[in-house]
């Protein structure tokens, strides 16, 4: 009928929802199939074996009345008493052997051939005497057969029934205990929120794959705590940072536009200016450090470090000398924007601190190219060495945003290193001068000779 939705049967919709329910059903299934496949092999082994038990049987009892009649010398029908054992007309019947003469043996092909033990009730069965004048012809009966037969019937459908419901139950429990810390584990995890990643799952005792599941989920929810509580100061101090610019700039611009006449405007149009290129300077960093954290793309392109070291040395307005020892290429493989921001980031933070020189050394420590950064200023604290490296970190002698930079450099450092498989750390100076010590290692590729200008890159573009 138009407009009337029909409902489709499904076997989903016998199918069990849960694993409990599923296993319980499957184990079920597999008993039945496997105990009713030998129950069937069972029955018909025995039924063949009593059905031949009944046959022989009753060939022994006709070949015992042919012996009988043959000694006793009788003929003709009647009830016949032979030591002691009757043979009766009505239980054996005498029929004539066509084709056998008096005294002669009808041979083994002669006899009349046995059916098969699945023959139907009323098989015959026959004997014939030595010298060929009697044969006997008998009945099989198969009641007893069959009655034994269904007894056996009956026990095997109970007891294949009772290991089927039992095997459904002793899954069924086995598979509720061994997936209750699965539930309790969904129950803590379906309460954990953004506001008390704090909370853990519940690990059990047992050493079993849910143990193990539960304790990496906690591992990871650890290290999902310490991101977002990493992201939400990171946003605290990303405000901060923005709001301090922000406010001088807003605080210079109402100074000078409340007093319109006396306001030096070159002057005002000039520290604005200042405040947007360290506000710019801000966002352009927090802009890398994002493409640093989402990215992580593998690299081809092979930069030396010894001539970028070289050309970043050499920059115009450096106020301090720097020196090199890099007497060998130091080839790696990377992105060279990100490499060069690395090491102007390195010198930069040198320069900033250095009393009189910096020095820079670049060498090959097996399969590492190894970059050091050191100067004579007045080093870092043996207990700040790792939390220079964090983001927005000024230490006290470079608390001053104009003295001390947005507070990124060395987090964005860190972060290319990272990125390019490396490392970067703050290390014990090793002169007598003291000073900052900052160790790069990075992953060394295998050197190859300058190309001719012009000729392209097999590894394509990666800047």
């Amino acid at each position: 009928m138009p407009g009337s939705s029909v409902r489709r049967w499904s076997p989903r919709r016998i199918w069990p929802s849960t694993v409990r329910g599923r296993m319980t059903l499957a184990v079920a299934a597999v008993l039945t199939l496997a105990l009713t496949a030998g129950a069937d092999i069972l029955l018909t082994t025995v039924r063949g074996d009593l059905w031949q038990s009944a046959r022989n049987s009753s060939q022994r009892q006709v070949d015992l009345a042919v012996e009988l009649l043959h000694h006793a010398g009788k003929s003709g029908s009647g009830a016949y008493t032979v030591d002691g054992l009757k043979v009766r007309e009505a239980q054996f019947k005498l029929v004539p052997v066509p084709g056998i003469t008096p005294g002669a043996s009808p041979g083994p092909s002669r006899e009349p051939k046995s059916p098969a033990p699945q023959a139907p009730e009323g098989t015959k069965v026959y004997s014939f005497s030595a010298d060929g004048r009697y044969s006997v012809q008998g009945t099989v009966d198969f009641t007893a057969a069959e009655d034994t037969l269904r007894s056996v019937l009956v026990l095997v459908a109970t007891g294949v029934l009772l290991i089927v419901l039992l095997g459904a139950l002793l899954t069924w429990v086995t598979v509720g205990r061994a997936l209750a810390p699965v539930e309790a584990v969904r129950r803590e995890a379906a309460e954990i929120t953004a506001n008390d990643l704090h909370r853990r799952l519940p690990v059990p005792p047992a050493r079993d794959e849910i143990s193990r599941l539960a304790t990496t989920l906690n591992a990871t929810l650890d290290r999902l705590d310490r991101a977002v509580t990493r992201l939400r100061t990171f946003t605290g101090d990303v405000s901060h940072e923005l709001c301090s610019p922000l406010t001088t700039l807003r605080t210079r611009l109402e100074l000078a536009l409340a007093r319109p006449d006396s306001a030096h405007w070159p002057q005002v149009a000039a520290e604005a200016l200042e405040d947007a290129d360290h506000l710019q300077d801000l966002v352009s960093d927090l802009l890398l450090l994002a493409r640093l954290d989402a990215h992580h793309e593998p690299h081809h392109r092979q930069v030396d470090l010894t001539p970028l070291t070289h050309d970043l040395a050499r920059q115009p307005g450096a106020t301090l000398p720097v020196e090199i020892d890099a007497p060998s290429p130091a080839p790696v493989l990377g992105n060279a924007a990100h490499l060069t921001r690395l090491l102007t980031n390195l010198m930069e933070n040198a320069r900033r601190h250095a009393a009189t020189t910096i020095q820079v050394r670049v060498a090959i420590d097996g399969h590492d190219v190894v970059l050091e950064v050191t100067d004579d200023g007045p080093g870092i604290p043996a207990d700040d060495r790792e939390r220079v490296f964090d983001r927005f970190t000024r230490l006290d002698d470079a608390r001053t945003r104009q003295d001390g930079g947005t507070g990124l450099g060395l987090a964005i450092a860190r972060s290319i290193a990272t990125t390019h498989g490396g490392t970067l750390t703050a290390q014990a100076p090793t002169g007598p001068q003291g000073g900052a010590r900052l160790v790069l290692r990075l992953p060394k590729a295998p050197y190859a000779a300058p190309r001719a200008p012009g000729e392209s890159s097999p590894a394509g573009r990666n800047s």
